[in-house]
């Protein structure tokens, strides 16, 4: 991995570039829309890390992600329009019940390993899903999402004008999820993640409880998710059933193979780079760009997930540890090649 020592000067500098961006006198960069596709990036980012703490250190395969992502919104909005709590309060309150719908699904789902494990959380994952798309008990809006009252949140989050304002509050979100998931990784705890994803039974001969860990890991993933959750409903501006879709899930699944799991840096930039895609995509196809090609070439291509998954083949085939695998190989190479060269002395 790229050791601290030798990645913060360079995380401190692109950290800095990044909250210099609204400030910097080009058009481009100053722009609401650059600035609000670039928060959504930056919060899939880190929901991409949070999904590599379950599937790259820990080793489980969930496809219920997703449904704490949508618990943050969906509880927070819920909160804020209903109850009348502050945006802090109600993220809080989202955080809390998100932890223990995670310790409880957590707690049914881990009685099982492998694909069965992966099953149990899909099927929780598309009950919450249900519940939200069929408006049980009046509460969600069902497909139609539920809008965030702007009045009820601070004023510098509405707005166009305020753009900024959300995209430094992406910025911020994501410093936490990263920060959170080096001291979790870098923790013993962290150590017992990767000894679970590696031989669990070597873990279980160390006298150690298996289970109790991975529950840890998947509960700190999920709080991790509602919390972004929160910073994805003040940057769409409501509650959508999409974030509860197995296919969110999915889509993580594909950031982080992406970007290489795990590797912090690596499920960042997969996560940055597929929700930045995936948008650019969908502009392009709907420009009419792809109009004058045969319907046999065009058909497929208007499809941005048919580009996506051709990436996402190309990058299986031909880099299997993701862009930061490759890197670290080309890296290691050079090393290499440079301790075989010969040194000349004066």
């Amino acid at each position: 991995m790229l050791r601290w020592k030798y990645s913060r000067h360079l995380l401190f500098s692109l950290l800095a570039f990044l909250i210099a961006i609204p400030l910097l006198p080009v058009d481009f960069f100053r722009s609401a829309g650059f600035q609000q596709t670039l928060a959504v990036a930056l919060l899939y980012g880190a929901l991409a890390l949070s999904y590599d703490l379950l599937f790259g250190y820990t080793g489980l395969l969930s496809f219920g992600h997703a449904l704490f992502f949508a618990s943050g919104a969906y509880v927070s909005v819920i909160l804020i329009n209903r109850a009348g709590w502050s945006l802090w309060m109600a993220t809080l309150g989202a955080l809390v019940f998100s932890i223990v719908l995670a310790l409880l699904v957590g707690s049914a789902a881990l009685r099982t390993t492998g694909i069965a494990f992966a099953m149990v959380t899909l099927a929780f994952g598309e009950a919450g899903h249900v519940i939200i798309n069929r408006n049980v008990g009046g509460w969600t809006n069902a497909e139609n999402g539920l809008p965030l009252d702007a009045e009820r949140i601070p004023s510098i989050f509405v707005g166009v004008a305020n753009t900024h304002y959300i995209f430094w509050l992406s910025i911020a979100i994501l410093v936490l999820t990263y920060a959170v998931v080096w001291w979790v990784t870098e923790s013993p705890a962290g150590r017992v993640f990767a000894a679970l994803r590696d031989n669990e039974t070597r873990v279980s001969v160390l006298g150690l409880n298996g289970s109790r860990f991975k529950l840890l890991s998947f509960t700190i993933a999920a709080a991790l998710a509602s919390i972004i959750g929160v910073g994805m409903l003040i940057a769409s501006g409501s509650a959508a059933p999409r974030y509860a879709e197995a296919n969110t899930t999915i889509a993580l699944l594909l950031m982080v193979i992406l970007g290489g799991a795990i590797s912090r840096w690596g499920a960042v930039l997969g996560g940055i780079i597929y929700s930045v895609s995936q948008t650019r995509l969908q502009d392009l196809t709907q420009s009419g760009f792809l109009d004058g090609l045969p319907k046999f070439i065009g058909g497929p291509l208007e499809e941005p997930v048919f580009i996506l998954g051709l990436i996402f083949i190309f990058i299986v085939m031909f880099s299997p540890g993701g862009i930061s695998g490759a890197y670290y190989r080309l890296r290691l190479r050079y090393l290499a090649n440079k301790s075989k060269t010969p040194q000349v002395k004066a």
